[in-house]
């Protein structure tokens, strides 16, 4: 399979704003480079449909690359990582564990989620700090399957969701590398369009790394279908936090922690 491998070049103006514009549209697996994004689109995409006016004319190039090049200009851009208790490795890697690390072997594939990214540290540095193992954990909006392969060797039981098949067929993967592949379910499909794919088991926390506007979506849903959990939540831009500060206290969540990291805010709120 080809891919388009675009490279957009941004302003100090426009780069959060862009970055997240890039999320909204699904994109995944974005590289930043200096002054630069480096993303990858199907090959018949126009990518002058992804640029709005927004952001003025947004200078890129495209190159059309096979797999096999993709997966080499990632080992360009990523090395081992460590956040907290845990450290991400890449599977072209090896790495020597230290102490009480917990180790992380990953291959993205096409999927969003090394760990390098803010919002996902953010996430993982909660989840090493959790004062008592949960026994089951939702990871909404999986993508790699780096969140719910943490949880699975703090010792959780995990249900991963996401909408995207090339994220479930990665954490599928990334959870056999792991060799947590028996404490890990995962599901594609949008929970917040069926709610079948709800499992039957309620879980005692909720990691979900996703835009702001989404996350306000999931507010009231899982308020309905879960009650009483934990929910670490990543992805918001600083200007947005208000609007998902104000989602939560209407109903009913209480924000007990907050971390920050340049322009991107994680939560860590109860109910």
């Amino acid at each position: 399979m080809k891919w388009l491998e675009i490279t957009a070049h941004f302003t100090d103006e426009i780069k959060e704003p862009l970055l997240v514009h890039l999320l909204d549209l699904g994109i995944q697996g974005v590289i930043e480079e200096e002054s630069a994004y480096r993303f990858y689109l199907n090959e018949d995409t126009d990518p002058q449909t992804i640029f709005t006016g927004q952001f003025g004319e947004v200078p890129f190039s495209a190159e059309v690359v096979d797999d096999a090049n993709w997966a080499e200009n990632w080992k360009q851009f990523w090395h081992a990582n460590k956040i907290g208790k845990f450290v991400v490795v890449p599977s072209w890697e090896s790495y020597e564990k230290q102490g009480a690390e917990i180790v992380l072997n990953l291959d993205p594939g096409m999927a969003f989620g090394t760990g390098a990214h803010e919002t996902t540290a953010l996430v993982l540095e909660f989840l090493g700090e959790v004062p008592v193992v949960p026994e089951t954990v939702y990871d909404i909006g999986c993508g790699s399957g780096i969140l719910a392969i943490a949880a699975a060797k703090l010792g959780a039981e995990v249900y991963a969701f996401d909408t995207d098949p090339l994220a479930v067929d990665a954490t599928l993967k990334n959870a056999e590398k792991n060799h947590v592949e028996g404490l890990i379910k995962v599901f594609g499909g949008n929970l917040l369009e069926d709610e079948s794919l709800f499992p039957d088991k309620v879980p005692d926390l909720v990691l979900t790394n996703i835009i702001a506007e989404v996350i306000v979506e999931f507010v009231p849903l899982l308020k309905e279908k879960l009650g009483t959990f934990t929910w670490i939540v990543s992805g918001i831009i600083s200007e947005r936090l208000p609007m998902v500060l104000g989602a939560l206290e209407e109903h009913g969540f209480t924000v007990t922690k907050r971390k920050d990291r340049g322009e991107w805010v994680a939560l860590e709120a109860k109910i």
